[in-house]
């Protein structure tokens, strides 16, 4: 009796389940062909300048729509000089002489308009957002959420078409009704469409509210830090030698990000220094040979940020030439300058 009982409630539990994913497979069929179709796409909110109306971890339903044809007071997704997208409402448009249009965006719980202002050809006008979407999302984006969800898919769709249910015990052979195969279908639509489906996620702008080292503000520009000073620094005999750079500490509450790039343009070490050092102290980083072991040309580029929130970073960026050369044969050094 107890083993009738409970196979009974691991039935109902798996039709449950399977009505859940059919039903999550129905919203990943519509998601996919909306994309194709009607070129919308989700985006994941990662941070509260828009609250209340919508809250972090949020997914907002965006459409593609040229920029000319956006209003003030809709809420948009643009892509920020530094290639991360902001979702903000549109509270001013002006019209270029080339025929462009110049958006600007506020945060709804920011004071004050973003520092920087759009000149996209396109947007992504929000449609509707589903509040705490993202947080399940981004969960089962991962590869353990996508695993999770493959296993799942396999034992409802076995557990249904094989015989799980407990009415069917005594016959012969099961009979598949087309409501647990059409489920189980679906079920498989879910798990199989779900990875195509690939949200965007939008950041906090340089204005978004933030609390760092318990003193609140809600509109901050972060401020490039000045070109870099560049010395060539000499070890013991001949080894450590190294390019030190330099510059001079905008903010206490800044690090700073720095790559160093081979003249392809491809990163080959990369840190951050810098942080919680006093206003008008020098930041120093040495670049050495234990990074590479080309001799070659690179450039070493360096970025501000806020330490407390790594995504509010300066809009621009220093470049400063430094080159790897051997020095006689034992040896090699990191110079200032390209050779």
């Amino acid at each position: 009796m107890t083993s009738q009982r409970t196979h009974r409630l691991a039935w109902a539990a798996a039709r449950a389940l399977l009505t859940i994913g059919a039903a999550v497979g129905v919203l990943v069929i519509l998601g996919v062909a909306a994309s194709a179709l009607l070129s919308i796409r989700p985006v994941v909110l990662t941070s509260g300048s828009m609250e209340p109306a919508m809250a972090t971890g949020s997914v907002a339903l965006i459409r593609a729509t040229p920029a000319r044809d956006v209003s003030v007071g809709e809420v948009v997704t643009v892509e920020t000089q530094t290639g991360s997208r902001v979702t903000h409402r549109v509270v001013a448009t002006d019209r270029l002489a080339d025929g462009a249009v110049a958006l600007r965006l506020k945060g709804d719980a920011n004071d004050t308009p973003d520092a920087e202002t759009y000149r996209p050809d396109e947007v992504g006008v929000v449609l509707v957002d589903i509040p705490l979407a993202g947080y399940l999302i981004s969960a089962l984006r991962t590869p353990v959420g996508i695993f999770a969800l493959g296993v799942l898919a396999t034992v409802l769709v076995g557990f249904v078409l094989l015989g799980g249910d407990p009415r069917a015990a005594r016959r012969p052979r099961f009979r598949r009704r087309p409501g647990a195969t059409a489920a189980a279908v679906l079920v498989i639509a879910a798990a199989l469409g779900w990875p195509t489906l690939r949200p965007l996620n939008s950041e906090a702008a340089f204005t978004d509210p933030v609390d760092v080292t318990g003193s609140a503000y809600t509109a901050h520009a972060v401020v490039a830090q000045g070109q870099p000073t560049c010395e060539d620094v000499d070890g013991v005999l001949i080894l450590g030698n190294v390019a030190r750079l330099g510059w001079t500490q905008v903010d206490a509450r800044y690090e700073y990000e720095w790559e160093l790039r081979n003249m392809g343009g491809v990163a080959v070490a990369s840190g951050a220094v810098g942080g919680a050092q006093a206003p008008g102290s020098t930041v120093r980083l040495d670049i050495g040979t234990g990074l590479i072991g080309t001799n070659a040309n690179y450039n070493v580029l360096v970025r501000a940020r806020l330490a407390a929130t790594a995504s509010w970073k300066a809009p621009t960026t220093t470049s400063t030439p430094v080159r790897r050369a051997s020095i006689l044969i034992i040896g090699a050094a990191m110079r200032c300058g390209h050779a």
